[in-house]
């Protein structure tokens, strides 16, 4: 049985990450990602209101998809600069990973945009956006109804797209029974 508490009840959270590999790799992984986990870091706002009475915002119009190219162009510009296609570029990508000693950063890139990209699109995750197309500002409308109080408010700037993607009547629904006003 592991010692993990002080003489106040407090977990040793260093001494934890090193007897407990598992929770090590856990706390690595937060400190590079910067999770944030809304119940645990408010818990008494969410004991004591239920959540935020506001929430406020101009999320990230941003569609989370694997795009090497971009990456490619930051080893060597040329590869943006030259519009290759996808079998150009795939023709050239193991010369230059291997040129600029890159092939680490490439597959460590291709993990974090596919695991955030799976997670996302993930109907457990955002169920209301099943079926919609993928765009990180849509993620953060549903967050904000779970993070609010029950009688609180959400705002935010965003496209239009949430009302009129054919796919989205999950969300579109969810949306126009909160819907106050539109500008």
């Amino acid at each position: 049985m592991l010692a993990l508490q002080d003489e106040y009840g407090f977990v040793d959270v260093e001494k934890l990450a090193t007897e407990v590999p598992r929770i090590g790799l856990v706390k690595e992984l937060a400190q590079r990602y910067r999770f944030l986990h809304w119940e645990l870091e408010f818990a008494d706002l969410f004991a004591d209101n239920g959540g935020f009475d506001l929430v406020l915002g101009n999320p990230p119009w941003i569609k989370i998809e694997w795009k090497e190219g971009g990456l490619m162009g930051d080893l060597d510009p040329l590869f943006v600069l030259r519009k290759l296609s996808a079998s150009q570029l795939a023709e050239l990508r193991t010369e230059a990973l291997e040129r600029y000693n890159a092939r680490g950063d490439y597959l460590s890139e291709f993990e974090r945009q596919t695991a955030t990209q799976q997670y996302l699109n993930d109907l457990q995750n955002y169920p209301l956006l099943q079926g919609s197309q993928s765009n990180l500002f849509k993620c953060f409308l549903p967050q904000a109804w779970y993070v609010g109080a029950r009688e609180g408010m959400a705002g935010f700037l965003h496209p239009e797209g949430v009302y009129d993607d054919t796919k989205g009547g999950a969300l579109r629904s969810a949306l126009y029974s909160r819907l106050l006003y539109h500008f």
